[in-house]
């Protein structure tokens, strides 16, 4: 998501940056128009859209060619009468939740702004007397800043003469305010400004856009008359009375480059060269911003050493006073964690992959007196200590047999969530020839916040229920820990992509 903003925002910048130094203040209004709106679409639907054939590019990927696993509902187990509920809790607001709020208060406020703007003009609708004049409708008013146009209605002041010069010449301003449609491109933008209130360049085109409405407008009003004249009326009326931007107001505020471009209608088809060269930009930005990257791997899934310098957190979980799951013969769950997580840091030069540990000692993660720090240190150490991956290791409990074998859990409240669904699901396929796992990933139903807080794709492996005589007799067993630890690597180069031999 955030890849599609910035493309969305850099292309819209690109257009537009070519428009403001290219297209900007010539004559050719309808030309620019159709640009402006086609920009807008274009830096919505461009980064959206693959291209096919020669305009792909390889990248070196991972060599694991394995089916993504199906995510389905799933419960953490871990009962928090027996210490198991930490993992679970959840501290406070994540900065994630503060973008959306953030996100939502803008949307509500621009929203509310663009309704009491709708809810005026219904109310000079209903204020006004009105009378039809072939497919326009006239609404006698005395509002200031009048006329103006919406849609096929005309506002006029009574206090106009409609059959005088200037009367004329403004009636024929806002009739082809009508007769073009205008404030259909103001009603398609002012949503999208809406939705997409970070980028600026669609309020920037916004503002354009209105101001070759008046040109457009303006050409027509002056027809073969005198331009002069026409600025002069422009220039002695009221400027500051200030409609919604909804509106085609006779009284613009963009006086002066409407009198610049009104001495400029005179020109004939100027500026060919620089509209047309618009097609190779565009083609440019195609290639650049909708490219498919075709992903090539230099080895088979069996390749034992990291292409590249990768940082994995292993988050042990649990620890000190935090003893999570207790089996009945007295296991602890941090413990076992604890024990894969030294092995998998003990083991990693072996597979050229960094592994930092949230704790290599039974303690709470960072030395920290309480769950809810500890919490925070887990979830913070991704970006404190810039991994590229984030892998807690748990186990289930059910105070019973229950069901047996490994399951990986993901958060769909991560960012990253299609990435951790591939790496939960590489995880599955690596761990699969040492023990039973769940084919399907599972979404953890509480709000992990180890998962969900995290800056980088995140899974959590619950290697298998404590409460399971077998499970329990198979990850209490060190050489099994060592080989839960191997595959776990295992998974991580072929998430990464094995190097070439």
């Amino acid at each position: 998501m955030i890849e599609m903003i910035l493309k969305s925002v850099a292309i819209s910048a690109v257009l537009f940056g070519y428009y403001w130094l290219f297209l900007r203040n010539r004559v050719f209004h309808r030309w620019n128009r159709g640009f402006l709106l086609a920009t807008v679409v274009l830096a919505m639907v461009m980064p959206l859209v693959p291209l096919p054939g020669f305009f792909a590019w390889t990248v070196e990927a991972p060599g694991w060619r394995g089916v993504l696993h199906a995510v389905a509902p799933g419960r953490w187990v871990e009962d928090s009468g027996r210490g198991g509920g930490a993992v679970a809790f959840t501290a406070g607001l994540d900065w994630s939740e503060w973008i959306y709020w953030g996100y939502g208060l803008v949307v509500c406020w621009l929203g509310f702004v663009f309704l009491r703007e709708l809810a005026f003009i219904a109310r000079l609708y209903r204020r006004y007397a009105r009378e039809r004049r072939g497919d326009v409708l006239f609404l006698l008013t005395r509002e200031p800043g009048t006329p103006f146009s919406f849609l096929k209605t005309i506002f006029w002041n009574i206090e106009i003469d409609p059959e005088s010069i200037e009367g004329r010449q403004m009636l024929r301003h806002e009739l082809v305010h009508v007769r073009q449609r205008h404030t259909l491109d103001l009603l398609l933008l002012r949503p999208l400004m809406i939705v997409f209130w970070f980028n600026p360049f669609f309020s920037f085109i916004y503002r354009e856009l209105r101001t070759l409405h008046e040109f457009e407008a303006d050409r027509f009003a002056v027809g073969e008359g005198d331009g002069l004249a026409y600025a002069e009326l422009l220039v002695q009326q009221t400027l500051e009375n200030r409609q919604p931007g909804l509106f085609h107001s006779f009284f613009s505020s963009s006086i002066k480059r409407r009198i610049t471009m009104i001495t400029q209608l005179s020109l004939v088809n100027p500026g060919r060269l620089s509209r047309w060269m618009v097609a190779p930009l565009a083609v440019l930005l195609l290639c650049a911003f909708s490219g498919r990257i075709e992903r090539s791997s230099r080895s088979d899934h069996n390749g034992r050493v990291a292409a590249k310098s990768i940082t994995v957190v292993i988050d042990a979980g649990h620890g000190g006073l935090d003893a999570g799951a207790v089996a009945s013969n007295g296991i602890k769950e941090k413990d076992i964690n604890l024990s894969i997580a030294r092995k998998v840091k003990q083991l990693a030069t072996e597979y050229g992959i960094n592994v930092v540990l949230t704790r290599d000692q039974d303690v709470l993660s960072g030395g920290m007196k309480d769950r809810r720090a500890s919490l925070r240190y887990r979830a913070d150490l991704s970006a404190t200590k810039k991994a590229d991956l984030f892998i807690s290791l748990h186990t289930d409990a059910s105070r019973g047999a229950g069901e047996e074998g490994f399951h990986v859990y993901v958060s769909k409240e991560n960012l990253y969530f299609q990435q951790s669904a591939r790496l939960g699901s590489v995880l599955v396929d690596a761990l699969k020839p040492s023990y039973s796992v769940g084919e399907e990933l599972r979404e953890t139903k509480e709000h992990v916040w180890v998962l969900r807080a995290n800056t980088v794709p995140a899974v959590l492996i619950a290697c298998g229920n404590i409460d399971n005589e077998r499970d329990r007799a198979f990850i209490s067993d060190a050489a099994n820990q060592e080989k839960i630890a191997r595959d776990i690597l295992q998974g991580v180069i072929n998430y990464s992509g094995p190097a070439a031999h």
